[in-house]
């Protein structure tokens, strides 16, 4: 078993459209930095979500904490907020990670 935190708490609304979605398509992607004892996801908080609703593992792409990654593609990602687009993995997830914000999942 593995536990992934998801980025925020899944919008309701949006939620119940990615589990009619993931019960045609089936297992999600999601990419992570192993963190250790736990994983970090980089994206996917509804996908997370519909897929533990649903009983499904996702597939997960595995960063190492010292990988160079490129943030810019994320939904989160804001360029006022971040001084350059490349980072190593474990730093992005020490400030992705918020004890008021993100969501446990195990599989």
């Amino acid at each position: 078993m593995a536990t992934i935190y998801a980025i925020h708490v899944a919008n309701d609304h949006k939620l119940s459209c990615v589990i009619l979605e993931m019960e045609r398509m089936g297992a999600p992607t999601i990419e992570v930095v192993d963190c250790g004892d736990h994983y970090m996801a980089l994206e996917g908080s509804h996908r997370l979500a519909a897929a533990a609703t649903l009983g499904i593992t996702p597939e997960l792409v595995i960063h190492k904490q010292q990988d160079l990654i490129d943030i810019s593609k994320y939904d989160w990602f804001e360029a006022c907020n971040w001084s350059a687009t490349t980072y190593r993995a474990g730093e992005v997830a020490g400030e992705l990670f918020s004890p008021y914000q993100v969501v446990p999942y195990t599989f």
